[in-house]
């Protein structure tokens, strides 16, 4: 039995402007809401850091109050939080075994022109999430003809509960300080070394977010541990 979703654009696509735009719509999301729900974790980060907080709490600010925002856009569409082992997910209403995860991306975050990756190596619990994406690749892609996998499997939700691999998309964001800009994409990654993804099905590049300049001279420089996501363990 099948379901029909719009089509997932060829391997290696990267979607930008107008396409971007539709392919989101076709997901039920939207691009500006979505990239102004980043913007809203980075502002929340940047509003309640100090010069007393240690270098590295900016880091995991930044990347909680992004997903918290992220999460709070998600619930309004009906997505549902999910954590296991410390790694938070929102999955889909839908019947399309989607999720996302927010974490922070290398300097090529955002730029069609270059190949980005996360900025720090993850666990076992996204290399395993990775895996089920290059698998169900070869099945299916999200928003194509969606096959049953499991009897009784009607939402991602329940997928969750009974142990059913996802498409699980990545929210990448990044910083330009010297810009003073937020990139951002949401992008489907099918192989990873060392937790760290080193290939990308679809990337769907997000406008840009220019950040007001009040607050960022409290914030630390960018450094080794800056940036930072937290949940390093399993994600």
């Amino acid at each position: 039995m099948t379901e029909s979703f719009p089509l997932q654009p060829s391997p290696g696509a990267v979607l930008t402007g107008q396409a971007a735009a539709q392919q989101l719509t076709a997901m039920g999301l939207d691009a500006g809401l979505l990239a102004e729900a980043c913007h809203e974790g980075l502002q929340a980060a940047i509003n309640q850091h100090t010069p007393f907080d240690p270098v590295i709490a900016f880091g995991f600010e930044h990347w909680a109050k992004t997903v918290s925002a992220v999460r709070k856009y998600l619930d309004s569409l009906g997505w549902r939080a999910h954590d296991r082992a410390n790694a938070p997910r929102s999955v889909s209403p839908n019947k399309d075994l989607t999720a996302i995860a927010a974490m922070g991306g290398n300097a090529n975050t955002g730029n069609p022109d270059k190949r980005p990756a996360n900025a720090r190596s993850k666990g076992t619990v996204f290399r395993d999430e990775v895996d089920d994406n290059a698998a169900l690749s070869h099945i299916q892609l999200a928003h194509q003809p969606a096959l049953d996998l499991s009897e009784g499997v009607t939402t991602a939700d329940a997928a969750v509960a009974r142990g059913i691999p996802l498409h699980t998309w990545i929210l990448l964001y990044f910083w330009d300080r010297t810009e003073n800009v937020l990139r951002c994409e949401l992008s489907l990654p099918i192989a990873c070394d060392d937790g760290i993804i080193t290939q990308w099905h679809t990337r769907i590049i997000l406008p840009e977010a220019p950040l007001e300049p009040a607050g960022l001279e409290a914030i630390p420089q960018r450094g080794p541990t800056d940036d930072v996501d937290f949940d390093v363990v399993a994600l």
